[in-house]
């Protein structure tokens, strides 16, 4: 038997017991009295939207990403499924810990033998198969697990290693204009642009993606098991690209949206800034910090660390969709600050070092000392 410590934002805690990773009962203190009880399968309520927070990459600022999922989802009243096959990030995500808003989330393993001949299929032959193998499992079990449920109000998020740095009630407001839209146009899927504007509108890819069709999808995966050698299409939509880039099911998803299968669209949200995977985003054939700002896509870890004032700055894709609700420069910081926040104590300690040994002038000190207490 397993216990995990589910901690809860307004203080409260649980003791879950599991079994084979099914939850059986649980205690917990309400109003100073113990209470316990058997634990009942979660599932959303009808009609709810449900987020499928992808969960797999152990790093240093994973879970602190999974955190500010966590934050947006509770603004938009949603349910949480973690698509997790790593038992180091399952048991991780209790106890670094992450601080839940209620009980409406569960825990779902990728549907590896249900999508197996799919997926073989798909990426036959492709380099570091297993790689991409596993991560194709991890995409395409919301969909199959939305289709089961008739879920079409979902979210396809790559939770463990995307962070927006903005207020998640800034996000949850953005992410809700998103949505209308895409009822609206009666698109099937609806991403943000992490690498379409990045690939002057080549490349449509997963991150963060609302999904509004699960069933349709995978009946259009179903009916392109060959896209790869399918020299019509490639030929008849110029979908060249498919000869060199065909490792992931991104890629696929980018020819069935050129090939006119599925009706997939991108959007950005004006004056936000966004980092992918934090811990290499220092790496230069990467440096995923991406800041969308009058028309431009502004990518700062190249353009100020690096110097480099051609990549660092590309136009957005004319075809991605503008989500404009106001942020200021100021909301970033604000963020940040907020979410990193700091009481400055070895600064302190440090200053008043330096002062008794009199390396600092007095007015050093009084400039620093009582002005860093938080920010």
């Amino acid at each position: 038997m397993k216990k995990v410590r589910i901690r809860f934002v307004n203080g409260e805690k649980i003791r879950r017991f599991y079994i084979f990773n099914i939850p059986l009962f649980q205690y917990k203190f309400k109003k100073g009295r113990l209470k316990i009880e058997f634990c009942k399968k979660k599932k959303p309520l009808p009609g709810q939207r449900v987020f499928y927070l992808k969960v797999h990459r152990v790093h240093r600022t994973g879970y602190d990403c999974i955190q500010h999922w966590l934050d947006i989802i509770a603004r938009m009243d949603a349910f949480v499924y973690f698509v997790c096959d790593n038992k180091e990030m399952r048991e991780g995500i209790f106890k670094k810990p992450c601080f839940f808003y209620n009980e409406n989330f569960d825990f779902i393993k990728s549907y590896r033998k249900k999508l197996k001949k799919q997926v073989k299929l798909v990426l036959h032959n492709v380099q570091n198969y297993k790689l991409w193998q596993r991560i194709a499992y991890s995409m395409l079990t919301p969909f199959a697990h939305a289709a089961k449920y008739g879920y079409t109000r979902t979210y396809n998020i790559d939770a463990d290693d995307i962070m927006i740095l903005t207020k998640p009630e800034l996000v949850a407001e953005a992410l809700k204009k998103a949505e209308f839209y895409a009822e609206e146009k009666d698109l099937d899927c609806f991403n943000f642009d992490m690498f379409v504007s990045k690939t002057f509108g080549v490349h449509w890819s997963f991150g963060v993606v609302y999904v509004r069709t699960p069933e349709k999808c995978l009946e259009a995966i179903n009916n392109n098991i060959g896209w790869r050698y399918n020299d019509f299409l490639i030929e008849k939509y110029s979908t060249y690209y498919v000869k060199k880039f065909n490792f992931n099911v991104d890629w696929l998803f980018t020819f069935l949206r050129d090939t006119k299968q599925l009706k997939l669209e991108t959007f950005y949200i004006e004056n936000s800034m966004v980092i992918h995977m934090p811990d290499i985003v220092i790496y230069r054939n990467w440096a995923f910090a991406l800041r969308w700002r009058n028309g431009v896509l502004y990518l700062p870890v190249l353009d100020k660390l690096y110097e480099d004032k051609l990549w660092g700055k590309l136009p957005i894709y004319n075809g991605c969709i503008k989500i404009d609700i106001g942020l200021k420069d100021s909301n970033i910081s604000d963020f940040v600050n907020e979410f990193y926040s700091t009481t400055y104590e070895f600064e302190n300690d440090i200053l008043n070092f330096a002062r008794q040994r009199n390396l600092i002038s007095e007015k050093t000190y009084k400039n620093y000392m009582g002005k860093n207490e938080c920010l």
